[in-house]
């Protein structure tokens, strides 16, 4: 005869009324307690808040420095002819930290590359603009690392006969670029206009400086111009005693007055002949 188990199912735990009282009592206190610690403490805990990890931006980086300015190089009408002139000034002296442009007045494609011709295994290597169409600049070329004194010969790679020389110096005081800024010491202004006969041509007309200024003549027109002396192309001494060579447009060019002589200088635009000036070194 088989025995059937009385209890099939887990005991079920009771408790008392009596003890069920009392643990609501102790949960009752226990609340009241802690509710009246953080009413006790409530001024303290927003006076004095538990510390925070800070989260501060980081410093950015500056930006790097910028050049000082940007000196301007033409390569000339004509220059893809061998033996005519090419690059103006063909020895150009680069104030250090400043990038250079070449502005190809020319209607042939031509180039600006460091060395001396494709034989030259460094070509290239210090800078290159890559190729120029006719009437356009080159990119801004940054000679990084390069210091006062060095000197890089260049070429055009389409006609190497066609060379030039950049030597860096030291810059002057303040920086600037080959074009636009007020000028320090004496200032010849091409004005606006000054390429149509009848205009006013140079301002002033008449300048005096001292023997050893440096004359800075500044291009506000929109047509090339130079600062030649003489009278004209047909004067035998034409550009003898200065010559600033083609002044782009927004460009300036610089005369050194230390070679020229004492006394009253006529000068002219190779460009425009009708438009002349008068410069007196004292």
């Amino acid at each position: 005869m088989s025995h059937e188990h009385e209890h099939d199912s887990e005991p079920v735990l009771r408790t008392t009324p009596a003890r069920m009282a009392r643990g609501i009592a102790i949960v009752g206190i226990t609340l009241a307690i802690a509710g009246g610690l953080l009413l006790y403490l409530f001024d303290d805990m927003i006076a004095n808040p538990p510390p925070v990890a800070l989260m501060t931006k980081p410093t950015p980086t500056p930006p790097p420095p910028t050049a000082a300015g940007v000196t301007e190089i033409t390569i000339l009408s004509g220059s893809s002819v061998q033996g005519a002139p090419d690059y103006d000034p063909d020895a150009a002296e680069v104030p250090l930290g400043n990038k250079v442009v070449w502005n190809n007045a020319d209607n042939a494609i031509h180039t600006a590359t460091s060395g001396t011709g494709a034989s030259d295994p460094n070509s290239g290597k210090a800078f290159d603009t890559g190729l120029i169409d006719p009437g356009a600049k080159s990119k801004e070329i940054d000679i990084s690392g390069a210091k006062v004194g060095d000197s890089f010969d260049y070429h055009c790679q389409l006609h190497p006969y066609m060379t030039g020389k950049i030597t860096i110096v030291e810059a002057a005081a303040g920086g600037g670029a080959s074009g636009g800024g007020a000028a320090a010491g004496p200032t010849i202004h091409i004005p606006a206009g000054a390429q149509n006969q009848g205009q006013p041509s140079y301002d002033p007309d008449s300048i005096d400086v001292k023997k050893g200024d440096k004359l800075t003549v500044v291009n506000d027109d929109s047509a090339i111009h130079t600062a030649t002396s003489g009278t004209g192309a047909s004067d035998p001494n034409s550009g003898k005693a200065f010559d600033t060579s083609l002044i782009e447009p927004g460009a300036t060019a610089t005369i050194d007055t230390s070679a020229i002589e004492a006394g009253a200088h006529d000068y002219y635009c190779i460009v425009h002949p009708f438009m002349t000036g008068k410069l007196n070194v004292t």
